[in-house]
């Protein structure tokens, strides 16, 4: 998979493409859909499948929502996308676009830089300067420019319409097999592992920064953790440890169950299993240690035969 960053970029593609268009924050199974008629409609004219999406988000400027964060890192969208076999993706900076006109984002970015064929976006896609475009309008410039708009029907998950909205919801509440539901694949963080406070605690921890705004409701939780040297149980807090360490910003701490080695600086992927409960201030370090004794014995207990296949 190719990924440019601006349009310069791809100003010498001669090959026509099948393009979708979206912010596909998660890539949720409705963004496959929207994913796959792109491959499938290049496909018939040998033409290459094209993502496009954007640094930014559109509900971060004046005048739209405010203070939403990411289901996803950008690193993560790129390798989901990938697995889902795009041929190229193009990354644009939308305080770069955000005043083009919708007729100028037509002409400049799908007809000149990508030769467009055939553009699929979802119902309520828009587009241009204010959100001015939808696909109405863009099948009418499809017909001017040579290429054909589809529009697939919603993807619905108990009667509500998936989205990365509605992820981010049930994320909030700590309902993973809703999220894992609409993503197609179970909910995982992979990071980094840094170096955080050491507090002495009887149960050590590898600590990854959250990347991304959105993530499992704050607690502790079962997780399965997928390092270099293979698959682990574990027990994860998400949260400000406040018993502890008192951070001012919210940290993954994963304690890995079994496992004694230095892995600084190495990668994770911690795949959440269960929400055993919400993080809470403990009158003392003896009365929380009880608590992880306890949460350990219960993880061991459900997950040791299966969470590590």
């Amino acid at each position: 998979m190719k990924v440019f960053y601006s349009l310069k970029q791809v100003k010498n593609n001669t090959q026509p493409s099948a393009v979708t268009i979206g912010v596909f924050d998660g890539v949720h199974l409705g963004h496959q859909r929207l994913i796959r008629q792109a491959i499938k409609c290049a496909k018939k004219f040998n033409g290459k499948s094209v993502v496009i999406t954007f640094k930014g988000h559109p509900a971060l400027y004046p005048g739209r929502k405010a203070g939403l964060s990411f289901i996803k890192s950008d690193a993560a969208k790129l390798r989901r996308l990938n697995k889902c076999g795009v041929d190229e993706v193009l990354i644009l900076d939308f305080a770069g676009i955000r005043e083009m006109e919708a007729r100028d984002f037509v002409e400049k970015v799908l007809v000149r830089a990508l030769k467009a064929r055939c553009v699929v976006v979802g119902r309520d896609f828009t587009f241009g300067r204010g959100g001015a475009g939808k696909p109405k309008l863009l099948g009418e410039l499809g017909k001017k420019y040579g290429f054909k708009i589809i529009v697939p029907p919603d993807l619905l998950f108990k009667g509500k319409r998936v989205s990365s909205t509605l992820i981010r919801q049930y994320l909030k509440k700590g309902d993973l097999r809703t999220v894992e539901k609409m993503l197609g694949r179970p909910y995982a963080i992979f990071g980094r592992v840094v170096r955080g406070k050491h507090a002495g605690f009887d149960f050590p921890t590898a600590n990854l920064k959250l990347a991304y705004g959105d993530t499992p409701a704050r607690g502790v939780w079962a997780v399965r953790v997928v390092h270099r040297t293979g698959k682990y149980l574990g027990a994860a807090n998400i949260g400000n440890a406040p018993t502890i360490k008192n951070l001012k910003d919210p940290l993954l701490e994963v304690h890995i169950l079994g496992f004694n080695k230095n892995i600084y600086g190495d990668y994770l992927r911690v795949v959440f299993l269960e929400r055993l409960r919400r993080e809470k201030k403990f009158k003392n370090r003896e009365e929380l240690l009880a608590q992880v004794k306890k949460d350990i014995k219960y993880i061991n207990e459900k997950y040791a035969k299966k969470a590590v296949k």
